[in-house]
């Protein structure tokens, strides 16, 4: 099973921080930043996302800046297989966007324009309603074998 993060981070104006992505998983899809944690390093989720952050947003930030908000398993997820996520909050609220990276475009989107943008499935179904309306630790297993279905 890989463990990886995914990186919830805000502006001022309350829009989420989301990647038009390039390369798969998730290919041409608005998600959040994020990656893999090295396990091999016994990388801890917060290590990761601070490290994610820098690589892929160029955001400086301490392990103390980000807040785990839930832990997701997904089984049979396409191109990646089984895989923990872990949700990562950014506690500092962004001025500015980054620039591109070489997994894609940013874009800043408010939570009630989602419709009008391509998310993951299982994010548009799960994730968003639980990030959005819950304060408390998220938890959830999802079976991706029939996704996008």
């Amino acid at each position: 099973m890989k463990l990886a993060t995914l990186l919830y981070i805000k502006n001022r104006k309350g829009e989420y921080l989301l990647m038009k992505r390039m390369n798969e998983p998730n290919k041409g899809l608005f998600s959040p930043p994020g990656g893999k944690l090295k396990t091999e390093e016994a990388e801890s989720p917060s290590a990761c996302a601070v490290r994610e952050a820098f690589e892929e947003c160029s955001i400086n930030s301490g392990e103390r800046d980000w807040k785990l908000r839930g832990i997701i398993t997904d089984k049979n997820y396409p191109f990646i297989g089984n895989i923990m996520l872990f949700l990562m909050e950014y506690k500092v609220l962004l001025a500015e966007l980054p620039p591109a990276c070489n997994e894609g475009a940013f874009h800043f989107i408010h939570p009630l324009e989602f419709h009008k943008y391509k998310l993951p499935e299982s994010d548009r179904q799960f994730l968003w309603d639980e990030i959005l309306k819950n304060e408390e630790l998220i938890m959830l297993t999802l079976d991706c074998t029939e996704y996008p279905d």
